[in-house]
């Protein structure tokens, strides 16, 4: 039996709104002593109804409750006599007893000021509206979440922007991608390589991005793998004469080589 979803399917709460038939109410007395998620959901229900009920404390209408006490007593009456008239010996042992027709009547005065159905509609609206509130929440939570990412991402690069101690390239977009762009920022004191994605269009199943060191008449030097999704990453050490970076698309893991004809963005240092 899929547990969650028999709690989930409302049955536990019309068990204790009275929705249910004879049969159907034994079910759930079966299922609560079998699985003890099921007996755990339905006493905090019960718990949760007990509580709203002395909240609300909303009386059924008197002509109600005369009505169901009249019904009760008559036929709880008929009941007793029919014993008594058959067991007579039983007479004498029962003529203390509190009347079954008076305990049910106050069992049924409980009831009524606790679960009538105005009472259990009020409290399926309220589950309903916390579960939404619970959502929107969540919601907001996530946005308040991206929110401080951005700034965070915001603050990281007007460090490196007003640092002093670091040379700053744009890399523009290429033919792959012409409106993708990039920077990168080259600390003149450490050698460290940080980079800045700002816009790089998301690499296929497989493939990661790889920042490149070029300078004159050598090849390209690898100046690390990034997370296009991250914020400002620092990548590795490069040192002297560079005069310009790039981005190709490489397989996941970065090469050894620059594939030249995947070159996404590239940027040149200004010279002094």
């Amino acid at each position: 039996m899929d547990i969650q979803a028999y709690i989930s399917s409302g049955i536990l709460e019309a068990y204790l709104a009275g929705e249910l038939n004879e049969q159907e109410m034994l079910e759930v007395d079966r299922v609560a002593t079998e699985y003890n998620e099921v007996r755990i959901e339905l006493d905090a229900l019960r718990e949760s109804l007990l509580k709203y009920a002395q909240v609300e404390s909303k009386a059924p209408r008197q002509e109600v409750l005369d009505g169901a006490l009249k019904s009760i007593q008559e036929i709880e009456k008929e009941k007793f006599f029919e014993v008594l008239d058959d067991e007579p010996e039983v007479r004498i042992q029962r003529v203390n007893i509190v009347p079954v027709w008076t305990i049910a009547a106050t069992i049924l005065l409980f009831l009524s000021l606790g679960f009538n159905y105005v009472f259990y509609s009020q409290f399926k609206n309220t589950k309903d509206q916390l579960a939404a509130l619970q959502s929107d929440q969540t919601s907001l939570a996530n946005r308040v979440s991206e929110t401080n990412e951005q700034l965070q991402y915001a603050e990281l690069r007007i460090a490196h922007f007003m640092s002093e101690d670091n040379i700053h390239i744009r890399m523009d977009g290429l033919d792959l991608a012409p409106e993708s762009f990039a920077n990168v920022f080259w600390n003149k004191k450490s050698n460290a390589v940080f980079i800045s994605v700002d816009n790089l269009p998301e690499p296929p199943h497989g493939h990661q991005y790889q920042l490149w060191a070029i300078k004159p008449g050598v090849a390209p030097i690898d100046a690390g793998i990034f997370d296009h999704n991250q914020l400002v990453q620092e990548l590795k050490i490069v040192r002297g004469n560079v005069e310009a970076f790039a981005v190709t698309l490489e397989k996941e893991g970065g090469s050894p080589i620059a594939t030249v004809d995947k070159t996404f963005v590239k940027g040149f240092l200004k010279k002094s």
